[in-house]
């Protein structure tokens, strides 16, 4: 666990003022315990198949650890221009595409490449933390629409959205998105996108999640709708879809008269993604689709088991998401998820992520991941049911 630090007199930073992430805080606190099952973080259980592990191996054994290019390897951008094409049945050529060190790289670089100081984004909640954090390390303005949780789940008031939207630089909308598994329909999109065209405001797509989709092959995604040079970057990731979430790559597709300066910021921060990941990425994108197919039948499963043991507890509001890894449920007479979220640690030795994670106004959420296998989540509710039914 990392040691309490005194702030050093006198400095005031963008860096001090911005939140910390209560789930790391959280899972900071209890890592390390016996018999710990941890259901806060966002990744699967199993580790990354070996065909694509077997590709960085080759690679590097071929002496591939040198730089590249700051945009990634050729081989690697047209792979996901052909890959988003496919996908998304829009035409997408590899000169919109940048290879980044994760999805969180790619979102500080669409930011940087859009705001000024002041600028105002808007986004909605609840929400993974880093996507209120980011714009505001950048110095903005971040405003947050509310989802609405009813009989068909989470929701987005379109109109209330688009109002909200109204004089801002950019907006952010994750969806797919996390915690809540809320997803965006076509319709809603169209929208969306033809009043930005309007507008002139810039739309940054968090999509990592769109391949964890339980109604298709993929979830609506905006680069089916946009054209080349509309104010439209997405931003992807290897992470979820397949099992990488310890590689730390992703990619972004924007307007390609963007990317030499997404090259320049590249090279100021990171300089370029490994090659030996590139490759490892590229066999995944191109070889990964029975993977990733398993993979939601199990997480199907993993949804099945959670929705029948939280059924079981009247004081619980959940509803089945149709996209994402996550339950986001609400437990009645809570009002500090923070706390309830380490009193379930010491007694029942789960760990859930707190609400106040993804709205720091969220008294009584939590997150589950159930990526995992059907075991593992009977063991969890094994241990939670006592816990719960005597709140």
């Amino acid at each position: 666990m990392c040691k309490s630090f005194k702030a050093i007199d006198g400095l005031e930073s963008k860096g001090l003022r911005v939140r910390g992430s209560a789930t790391r805080e959280l899972a900071n606190s209890a890592m390390g315990r016996e018999n710990l099952i941890p259901l806060w973080f966002g990744e699967p259980d199993v580790p990354t198949p070996d065909f694509i592990c077997e590709a960085a191996a080759n690679s590097m054994r071929q002496g591939e650890t040198f730089y590249a290019e700051g945009l990634g390897k050729p081989f690697l951008r047209s792979s996901i221009a052909g890959y988003q094409s496919g996908l998304y049945q829009n035409a997408i050529d590899m000169e919109r595409v940048a290879v980044t060190l994760s999805g969180g790289n790619a979102l500080n670089l669409a930011f940087q490449l859009l705001l000024n100081d002041g600028d105002r984004v808007v986004t909605t909640v609840p929400a993974f933390p880093n996507l209120l954090a980011i714009p505001s390390l950048q110095s903005a303005v971040v405003e947050a629409v509310n989802l609405d949780f009813g009989e068909r789940g989470w929701t987005l008031d379109i109109q209330k959205f688009l109002d909200m939207a109204k004089g801002a630089k950019a907006v952010l909308l994750n969806s797919p998105g996390n915690p809540t598994g809320w997803t965006l329909n076509v319709d809603d999109q169209r929208k969306i996108l033809e009043e930005f065209r309007k507008t002139g405001t810039w739309l940054i797509a968090d999509e990592v999640y769109n391949r964890i989709y339980y109604k298709g092959d993929a979830a609506p995604s905006f680069l089916s709708l946009a054209e080349a040079e509309d104010r439209v970057i997405a931003v992807n990731s290897f992470s979820k879809a397949w099992a990488m979430t310890g590689w730390r790559i992703g990619w972004m597709t924007m307007p390609p008269s963007l990317l030499l300066t997404a090259e320049k910021l590249m090279e100021y921060s990171v300089a370029c993604v490994p090659v030996f990941a590139q490759r490892a990425a590229q066999v995944a994108i191109e070889q990964g689709e029975d993977f990733i197919s398993k993979s939601i039948k199990r997480y199907e499963t993993g949804l099945d088991v959670v929705e029948r043991r939280i059924s079981a507890h009247s004081n619980i509001s959940f509803k089945r998401p149709e996209a994402a890894f996550y339950a986001y449920f609400q437990l009645d007479g809570v009002v500090d998820t923070m706390a309830m979220a380490k009193r379930i640690i010491d007694e029942t030795g789960v760990g859930l992520a707190p609400g106040t994670a993804f709205d720091p106004q969220d008294k009584n959420s939590f997150r589950l991941c159930f990526a995992q296998s059907e075991d593992r989540l009977h063991n969890a509710f094994d241990r939670l049911d006592p816990f719960l039914k005597n709140l």
